[in-house]
């Protein structure tokens, strides 16, 4: 499978009905958990999210990124404020405590949906082997290889930090500076 090609979204000029999947990293760049600093990123993501907003293009999300990010946010408030509180996640999920956590994080993704166009999932065409024989060598994320194949399959550029997204053939804007280099 072929590199990405990796361009600055900082730089990065947006065309009118460009679609744009954005990844769940850059989502909790823009929309962070509310015990979190704010995140590194988080000036440049928002800066790119404004531009593809005013040229037109069309941000997309799918079931993977949502799910990525509602499950990524709700760890890390987890982590942040109740770990020693609860012995384990699944005993905090299951808590009293766990609904004043998941509804800001609910009300994130419902605002994610308003902003972006919800994209079908395109399992039943995703070069599985591939994705499948990537996971097991440890050269890819599962789920990443499912969203590179969503981009590869529709046409799609994809909006992320991700330093793994390095193969599946995709064009990717980013502000990492080692996934620009590593795909020149």
């Amino acid at each position: 499978m072929r590199k990405n090609k990796a361009f600055d979204s900082s730089s990065y000029v947006f065309h009118a009905g460009e679609q744009i999947l954005v990844d769940a990293n850059v989502w909790l760049y823009l929309l962070p958990p509310a015990t979190q600093p704010p995140p590194q990123y988080a000036e440049q993501y928002s800066e790119a999210m404004k531009k593809l907003i005013e040229a037109g293009a069309r941000p997309i999300v799918e079931l993977l990124v949502l799910s990525e990010y509602i499950n990524r946010s709700l760890r890390l408030e987890y982590e942040a404020a109740w770990k020693h509180t609860y012995l384990s996640f699944k005993n905090f999920r299951r808590s009293k405590d766990f609904a004043a956590v998941a509804k800001p994080v609910i009300e994130d993704v419902k605002r994610i949906l308003a902003m972006a166009e919800v994209e079908p999932t395109v399992l039943t065409k995703a070069d599985l082997p591939w994705i499948l024989a990537e996971t097991e060598r440890g050269t890819l994320d599962f789920n990443d290889g499912a969203i590179v194949e969503t981009c590869r399959l529709r046409g799609m550029k994809l909006l992320t930090n991700d330093g793994d997204m390095k193969l599946g053939g995709i064009e990717v804007l980013t502000s990492n500076p080692r996934l620009l280099a590593a795909c020149p």
